[in-house]
This record gives structure tokens, sequence and C-alpha cells, in this order.
């Protein structure tokens, strides 16, 4: 971008020195130029005008006579150059010497016929010098100055839309670099161990101390809370409503481009290009709009990618960065609708339909029209209910019509010289190649003989789950952690093998370790934070074909084996647990529960792209609470392993909303050991059946810090019960579960804060798309 088009940004428009400018700078050359572009002068051979304009010396005659009297010696050398460069690309010929002009006197060029507009405009043929008149020059002056502004404005306030975002990054940035110090202030330090005794002995953290009262302030009216009406994971009808401080980021950005599309507009009287000041004002916001909605194009890519580097370095979510991608192009397309709205009034104010007919013919104007229905269409097939009820044809609607968009937008703006504007169609085909050699890469690092992985998929009919079992040899690129998801493709059948989808991670089996006495297997591996630990269950009949048994419940879909699933030295599998609506997952259901029926799992090769997803920092904090509903419990049971290894823990309960008692009594049964931690407490709320009743509740009353109660839990009075017990220490809040259940968490985490508990942090483990 030119240096003079950046300065236009920070200089007032009052403050512009257009008289200073009117004798110099090349606007004052051309402006002679575009006046004399009006007469045909005829001492030149026929050919074109500007093979002509080149040739005659009436008109650089007059050309020159003009500069003369207009223009002072400022940039006028270099103008020549330029020019005749320009003749010589053109008719290989240049334009006579300036001082062809020092032969006339004062008198004589007094004496020099004066082109005046009204003559111009009707575009006369001369056979003698002219001078334009000095209203004629101004307007041609003013017209090309005010038009340039334009040119140059429209660019600088494209790049505008980077300054913004580049601000979003860097704060985002700081505060996870202010976060990361304070992490690592907080580490837990820990003397040398001189004996025996002194090993076991365990080491008192080092608590922290809570946030500061702006921090606070921060958290509960603006990080934390719903926009408005306490609704965030909650749709509100086919509309999503990001949290408050992504809506403030939304709304700045689109106030900013409302103000850009509506400033520095120099509608001049008497131009020359556009009469009509409404037309000038037309043209100049279609051009601004068009600018700033190109402009657009690579954010809306960087922010739709997976594999969007941005989210490693602020550390924000998938989520967040969706939420920016559909609102950026959201605002790109009505821009690209004003801009395309623009053209076609001002073609049909000039000339009607016969005219707009014929510029159809022209390869960019349609190339444009199309680029614009199909953004339409984009987001008419992105709303919410669609992408949540329909994903397939989301995806593929989403991949075809963008592939559209980028082309015809390419040939839009491909008859700009130097690649003016392509260059904000190369980054999106540039991030778009890189997105998918990373997804590749993830693929390949999950196994490297990546046509050849297998999965194993079982059906509870009684809870309408699909249990997904998929082998893996954990890599250094392969460390499961909690709260990740995975993209999975189907290969068994090639129709769907280009569809892929998104799903949690519940938990990961451990194939390797010793059985215990008591039937599990103990984990030898490192990474044991994201193993839960798993052992055969008696109740556990749902994914062994048996559907008919009144045991069957989401318990097992969640912890049963599959048969061999304990053996000593089996594969170490991902477990997915996916709730079957249409398209892949019915699909899924359906083939899992044919062979379910056959008392033997079903088997189709699939490929895994991941891991994604941050994991929630959650050892950093002394007090704990999960609140989670049906088989979000995979949540605090994935991390209970190693939040408990850490000394800093010091309270961790569980608040857990299930359907039924049976699932309840196989979670304790089969987490009995951890349960009986003095720092652990759950409370399961049975919402439904009691079926399994006497059950869960033997299995309840046998470990300590089980509690089971009937109805959905208080979350608001829960969150409040956390918050006064962990007083002026940091407690961390984990969300998973409906949608309802996770605002309610929310706008009792905001409650507390109010009330002075400033060490309370909110997260919510959920994947949105």
């Amino acid at each position: 971008m030119h240096r003079a088009s950046f300065l236009l940004l920070f200089l007032p428009l009052w403050k512009l020195p257009r008289v200073a400018a009117l004798h110099s700078g090349k606007w004052c050359f051309a402006g002679c130029e575009l006046a004399l572009n009006y007469a045909d002068f005829n001492d030149t051979d026929a050919g074109s005008k500007k093979i002509r304009s080149c040739q005659s010396t009436l008109r650089a005659t007059s050309l020159y006579l003009c500069i003369d009297e207009y223009c002072d010696e400022r940039g006028r050398s270099e103008w020549l150059r330029v020019s005749n460069e320009t003749c010589i690309g053109i008719a290989n010929a240049t334009l006579p010497p300036y001082d062809i002009i020092a032969g006339y006197s004062p008198q004589e060029r007094a004496e020099i016929r004066r082109l005046s507009a009204d003559e111009a405009l009707t575009y006369p043929t001369a056979g003698e010098v002219l001078i334009p008149e000095e209203s004629f020059f101004e307007r041609a002056f003013t017209t090309l100055e005010a038009a340039y502004f334009e040119v140059d404005i429209h660019r600088v306030y494209g790049w505008c839309m980077y300054y913004f975002w580049g601000i979003v990054i860097a704060i985002g940035m700081g505060t996870r670099l202010i976060s990361l110090i304070g992490s690592i202030r907080r580490q837990e330090w820990q003397a040398i161990p001189t004996s025996e005794t002194s090993i076991e002995e365990p080491h008192p953290s080092k608590r922290s101390q809570p946030p500061s009262l702006a921090y606070a302030l921060l958290k509960r009216f603006i990080t934390v809370p719903a926009t408005f009406n306490n609704r965030c994971s909650q749709p509100l009808g086919w509309c999503t409503i990001p949290p408050r401080i992504q809506s403030l980021t939304i709304l700045a950005f689109i106030v900013l481009n409302i103000v850009l599309c509506t400033v520095s507009y120099r509608v001049t009287h008497g131009n020359l290009y556009w009469p009509q000041e409404h037309i000038q004002l037309w043209r100049y916001v279609s051009d601004r709009t068009g600018v700033l909605s190109l402009a657009n194009f690579p954010l809306i890519w960087l922010f739709g990618t997976r594999n969007n580097v941005l989210m490693w370095v602020t550390g924000w979510g998938f989520g967040a960065y969706n939420n920016f991608h559909r609102w950026v192009a959201r605002v790109a397309t009505v821009q690209a609708v004003v801009h395309s709205v623009g053209y076609t009034v001002m073609i049909y104010e000039r000339g009607g339909w016969p005219l707009f007919t014929k510029y159809l013919g022209k390869h960019y104007f349609w190339n444009g029209e199309l680029a614009t229905i199909f953004m339409c269409l984009l987001l008419a097939f992105s709303v919410y209910g669609l992408r949540r009820s329909h994903y397939e044809i989301f995806l593929t609607t989403h991949i075809i019509l963008s592939i559209i968009v980028l082309l015809t937008m390419y040939y839009h703006v491909a008859i700009f010289i130097d690649g003016e504007w392509t260059i904000f169609i190369y980054p999106c085909l540039v991030l778009w190649i890189l997105d998918r050699a990373l997804r590749a890469l993830r693929i390949l690092s999950f196994n490297p003989q990546f046509w050849n992985t297998k999965a194993t998929a079982t059906y509870s009919a009684s809870c309408n789950l699909v249990r997904l079992e998929v082998p893996f040899t954990q890599t250094r690129l392969q460390q499961p952690k909690p709260g990740t998801y995975y993209y999975i493709y189907d290969l068994s059948n090639p129709l769907y093998a280009h569809q892929n989808h998104p799903f949690t991670l519940a938990f990961v089996t451990s194939g390797r370790g010793r059985a215990t006495e008591q039937g599990t297997t103990a984990n030898t591996n490192a990474d044991a934070a994201a193993i839960p630990l798993r052992r055969p269950s008696s109740s556990s009949s749902s994914f062994t074909g048996n559907s008919d048994d009144s045991a069957s419940t989401e318990a097992d879909a969640l912890l049963s084996p599959s048969p061999s699933s304990s053996s000593p030295g089996r594969t170490p599998a991902l477990i997915f647990l996916i709730r079957p609506y249409s398209g892949f997952t019915s699909r899924l259901a359906k083939l899992a529960a044919t062979h379910t029926h056959a008392h033997a799992p079903s088997s189709l090769r699939i490929l895994l792209e991941g891991p994604y997803g941050p994991s929630a920092p959650l050892h950093h904090y002394p007090h704990i609470l999960f609140i989670v509903g049906g088989t979000g419990i995979a949540v605090p049971l994935s991390h209970l392993t190693h939040l408990l290894s850490s000394s800093s823990v010091a309270s961790l309960r569980i608040v857990w909303a299930v359907r039924e008692h049976a699932f309840l009594a196989a979670v304790v049964d089969e987490f009995a050991r951890v349960l009986e931690d003095e720092r652990v407490v759950l409370d399961a709320h049975v919402t439904r059946d009691e079926e399994g009743k006497d059950e869960a509740l033997d299995e309840g009353e046998g470990v300590r810090g089980v509690r089971v109660e009937a109805g959905r839990p208080d979350v608001g009075a829960v969150v409040e019960d956390a918050a006064r017990e962990a007083g002026c220490e940091r407690l961390a809040v984990v969300a998973c579960g409906p949608a309802q259940m996770a605002d309610q968490a929310r706008r009792a985490c905001v409650g507390v804060l109010g009330r002075g508990y400033r060490g309370v942090e909110y997260f919510e483990e959920s994947f949105k798309w």
C-alpha cells in the first residue's frame, strides 16, 4: 500500500491542502489531460485516440500551455518521464519536448482560444491550440482528485479490517501471556525429600491469592456472562448468541464496518465522470463496500479453518473463532449485496435494462453477480437449524459454494492490472491448502496406514447411544486429553467418505498395565490423566447384544467393556459416545444395531483426524466443581486421576444429573476406589426412572462421598455453596451437559462474582460450531 494512502487515514479531510494541490502534484497535470481529452485534434493520421494523443503536436502544445498556466514545476519532470514511457509502449513514440511552448509570449497565450466545459462536452474537433477555461480545468482537477482520493481511501479502510483484528488478537495474546505468568508463579514448590517419611508426607500447596478486583469485575460484566437474557448455550430460535465478550467484539467490528462504509465521500459539483451527485455517491459507496467485502475474505477463511494458528497463540477455542468467522462472512455478504445493487442502479439509470443486459455479457460483471448470489446462498445454508439437524447438507453445500465464490470473485477482479485486488483472493487459497495439509498430517499421525484404521461400533437401544471404539498407538503427536475432540470419516461407504463429523472424546481405555486384585487395569502410562479406570460390571450388558436386559442402560454405553477389553496387553482405544440423530449418526446406529443383534460389534473403516481443542487447566485450582448431565460425566471422570494426583487440589465436587439409577450404579461401581478419596464428593441427581434404584442406593451407601437425590439439581445453589466453601481461594466451575444446565451454571457464576467471590472461573466443555 502506498505511503500516501496510509497517511490519508490519519489526515482530517478538512485539512487536505486542496488550494495548494491545485497548482502542484500529479492531479494538476492529469487535470489538463482530462480537460483536453474532450477535444479531437486533427493534426495526426487516423488511428486510436490513445496513439493520436501521443503523436499530436497540437495536443502536446495545448497540454504544455495548460500545465504552464495552472501548475507549478514540482513533479513536472517525473510526469513527463512517465508520459513518455506510456507513449513508447502505446505508439512507439515520445511526446514533443516541453520547450516547444517557450516561444509563446504572454500576449499570444492570452489570444489562444479557451475551451469551455459546455463546448468540451460536445467533443469538438480541433485544428488549433486550445487551453481549458479555468472553471473547466477546476472541474477536471476536482473530478480526478475526488475520484482518486476515494480509490486510496478505499484501500486504507480495507486494511483497517486487519488493524482491528490485529488489536483483538494482541489483546488475546496479552491475556494468555498474563495467565501463563500467573500459572508459573502459582507453581507448587516442594523441598527435596530427605527420607522415606518425608516422601510419604504430602507437601502443602502454595494456595493462590484471589484475582484483583478489576479482573473480577471484568469477569462479572464482560467475559463470563451471556450477551443478554441468560442464553448462551441455548439457541434463540434458529440463532445462536455468543458470550458477551465475543458479542462486544463482533459488535465493534460491525460498527467499524458501518462507519467505514458511510464516511469520507467527496461528492463534488460539476463532476465530469458522474455529473449527478447521487450517482457519484452510488459509485463511491459501491466501490467502498466492494473493497471492504473483498478485504474481509482472508479473515473469513482464516477464522473458519480448523488448524487456525490464532487458536494456539490466544488460547481461544474453535467456537470463538467460528463465531468470528460467521459474522465476518455476514458483514462481507451484506457489503457485496450493496456493491452489486449500487452498480445495478447506476447501470439502470444510465441505460435501463438493455444496458444491464449488455453488461451481463461481460465476464467480470456476471462473475461478480454470481459471487454475490452464491455468498447469499452460503448464508442461507449456514443457519443454525441446518447446521444442527442436517450437518451433512451444511458441510457439502458450504464446501461447494465456497469454492464457487472464490472462483467467481477471482474472475470478477482479475481485470485489474498488477493483481491489485487478487491479493485478497490468494491468501484464501493458501489458507485452505495449508489447513488441508495439516488435517492430513493429523490423520497420518494417528495411523500412518490411514487406510487401515478400523473401529468397532455397538449400539444400545435402551439408551439410544452408539459406542465407537478406535484402537490407537499413542505417540508424541497423539496424546488424548480431556475435552478434546476428533473428526471422523466413514470409509466403509464410498458415497459418504468425503464427509467428516466432530465428536468429543469420551474416555480412553488402557491396554497396558497389570490386572489388579479388584479386576481393574492399573495404568502405568504417564498420561494417566486422560484414562479413567474401568473394570467389568455385573450389570454391563447393554453392548453385548442383549438389548432386552433390564440392566442395559446408558451406564453400559459409557463404561462397559467389550468382551476382551480387560485383557492385559490389549491395544488402547479411544471411546466415543454418539447419540444418533439423522445422517451419519443414524446410519452408524443402524449398522451397529444390526451387528449387535447378532451378538457381535460392527466393524468399519474410518479416518480419525485430531485431536483438536484445549484441555482446561484445572490443576491450577484448589477447588473444582463439575456440573454435568448424562454422558457428560465422562468429563470429570477423565480428569479425576490427574487432578487427585496433584496436592494443589483441596476439594473436587461432581454434581451429576442422570436419567437412570443403573447408570449411577455402574459409575459408582467402576470408580469406587477414586471416589473414596476424601477430597471427592459426588452428588447424583436421578431425574427419570425408578429402575435400578435399589442397586444405585446400595452402591452409593457403600462409597464415601456419594450422595443420591431425586430430581434436577439446583445449579444456582450448588455454585453458591461451592463458592462459599472456597472462600477467598480459586474455584473452577466446569459445565458439561444440556444447554440449559450450562446457561444456569454460567448465570450462577456471574451471580457469585457479584457477591464478592472473585476467585470463581467458569469453563464450558462443549463443542460449538
